[in-house]
């Protein structure tokens, strides 16, 4: 995912780009990480919980999102394994000057898997530009 950037009244501004993603698979009878990547505004945390299902907290470190902003998010939850996935607080969506905040959602889950998608709500402010691909 490239950087973007916006420009408004000429001033070139900073924007917000971030990309993770995670793997969990079945071992030794319970469901374990198996990759993590995060670049940028986009981190997972995973609660030290010693039972199923895995769970991950998504976080954008920038704390909300404006006009330019990308954020992508990937999970895949292997055969026979469960997980819950949330997001740390609200997601919040500014006023954009141009352009839009987009964020990408990827949930993939194989066979007898389970996974359980349960972000917080997102809070809309006068203006903002929003797309959303799940």
């Amino acid at each position: 995912m490239g950087e973007p950037s916006g420009e408004h009244d000429g001033i070139s501004t900073q924007r917000v780009a971030g990309v993770a993603r995670l793997s969990c698979a079945l071992s030794e009878g319970r469901t374990r990480l198996r990759r993590l990547y995060q670049d940028g505004a986009a981190k997972i945390r995973m609660p030290a919980v010693s039972a199923d299902p895995f769970e991950a907290v998504l976080i954008n470190t920038a704390g909300g999102m404006t006009g330019g902003d990308r954020i992508a998010w990937e999970v895949d939850v292997g055969a026979a394994a469960s997980a819950s996935i949330t997001t740390q607080a609200c997601e919040k969506i500014y006023r954009a000057a141009s352009d839009r905040a987009e964020v990408r959602v990827n949930l993939s889950v194989g066979e007898n898997g389970r996974i359980a998608w349960l972000p917080q709500e997102t809070i809309d402010f006068d203006r903002a530009a929003f797309a959303r691909t799940l």
